[in-house]
This record gives C-alpha cells, sequence and structure tokens, in this order.
C-alpha cells in the first residue's frame, strides 16, 4: 500500500459529545474521520473535499428506561426492528468533532474538521440489547468544514 495514503491525516483534537434524553439516560456521541480526499483544487473556499466519517454511541440507561426493559426478549445482533419506537425528547446536548490535518503535496496542508449535531433520539420498547440496554437511535446533522493551515498555525 502506497505510505502517502495512510500518511496523509494526522489526528489534532477530537471531543465526545452527548445527549440527555427526557427517559434521564445519557448517550454519548463520537465522530471518527476515516479519508479525506481532494474533490477539486481550486474553489472559493480553496479545495473542496470529500470527507468519509462514521459515527457510534454508547448508552447510559436511566434506572427507569431499564426497568422499561427488563423483561423484553433480546434484538439479535444483526436483526432490525420496525416496531415498538418511540420518539425521546432531548433535554441537553453537545456536538462530538473531530479535527485531522490533510496533507497533500498539491495543495498543502487543511484542517479538516466534522462535527455531528444530535438532532432526534428515538427508543424502542420492545426490546433490549444483548448488553441488557435500551435500543435508542440517534439522528444527527454532520458539519464538515475546512481551512488552509500554515505551518505556524500547525505547530500551536
Amino acid at each position: 500500500m502506497n505510505a502517502n495514503i495512510v500518511n496523509r491525516l494526522r489526528f489534532r483534537d477530537s471531543k465526545l459529545g452527548y445527549v440527555k434524553v427526557s427517559d434521564g439516560s445519557t448517550i454519548i456521541l463520537r465522530v471518527a474521520v476515516v479519508d479525506v480526499r481532494v474533490r477539486e483544487e481550486a474553489s472559493p473556499f480553496g479545495a473542496e473535499f470529500d470527507v468519509n466519517a462514521t459515527g457510534g454511541i454508547a448508552v447510559y440507561p436511566s434506572k427507569s428506561a431499564l426497568d422499561e426493559i427488563k423483561d423484553k426478549p433480546v434484538l439479535e445482533p444483526g436483526k432490525t426492528v420496525s416496531k415498538g419506537w418511540r420518539r425521546v425528547d432531548i433535554i441537553e446536548k453537545v456536538p462530538a468533532y473531530e479535527e485531522v490535518i490533510y496533507s497533500d503535496e498539491r495543495i498543502g496542508k487543511y484542517m479538516v474538521r466534522v462535527e455531528i449535531e444530535p438532532i432526534m433520539v428515538s427508543k424502542n420498547t420492545l426490546f433490549k440489547t444483548v448488553q441488557g440496554l435500551p435500543l435508542y437511535v440517534v439522528r444527527w446533522v454532520p458539519k464538515i468544514t475546512w481551512s488552509e493551515i500554515r505551518e505556524d498555525i500547525e505547530r500551536k
């Protein structure tokens, strides 16, 4: 494999986010930048990028949320369910983000930031996870920004 493909990203900063929901549970959010590719070398914003990112959640349920599903069957891994979903209000939220420095011999270095802002949460009342936790789904909006960086900014 071409070493330049693997080494063109350097991770600068990453912060977990969270959502507190109306049933008392807290859901941790994480976003990770997997790849960045140049789509266009010159635009009103400098270069244009295609950014490949992924996200995940970790659930810290309240006692009442655990009690609600304690006698429910386990949803088998790989299975999906379309019934039993209920919206849960977001009480408090903090977005998660990750920043990387993308290096390219032709266009220079850019700081690329992916932030995910949670906008909706639902939980399933008919099943629990293999770990015995409530099954939540979080919908978020990705915000992707970038800016060219100079060597003096990178050292900070």
